[in-house]
């Protein structure tokens, strides 16, 4: 009876962990903030050059810079996370890996 408890949690681990690696890999292989980086990217050269002949672009094109910053650190917080929910999965489906070779 606590074999099969201890290989029906083990299996249950498991399961969390691949969906863990899975749901990581996702986050950090979605490019949904890449599209927006471009196009800010794009228009930054733009404002730049009217920033030159007019002194109200100035404070868009500062605008924009902070922008662009915050995208930025948002890509790399997603990433990060991506990363912790892979290393995360791959602990968990190692620890059901032990539980299934302590219960054998």
């Amino acid at each position: 009876m606590v074999s099969t408890v201890q290989l029906v949690m083990a299996g249950l681990l498991f399961l969390v962990g691949i969906i863990m690696i899975a749901s990581g890999l996702f986050i950090m292989l979605a490019r949904e903030y890449q599209e927006t980086m471009r196009t800010l990217s794009a228009q930054a050269p733009k404002l730049a050059g009217k920033a030159a002949t007019e002194g109200a672009v100035l404070a868009a094109l500062d605008g924009t810079t902070r922008l662009l910053d915050a995208v930025t650190k948002l890509i790399q917080t997603a990433v990060g996370v991506g990363a912790f929910l892979c290393l995360l999965g791959l602990v968990i489906c190692g620890a059901a890996f032990y539980m299934v070779t302590l219960a054998a």
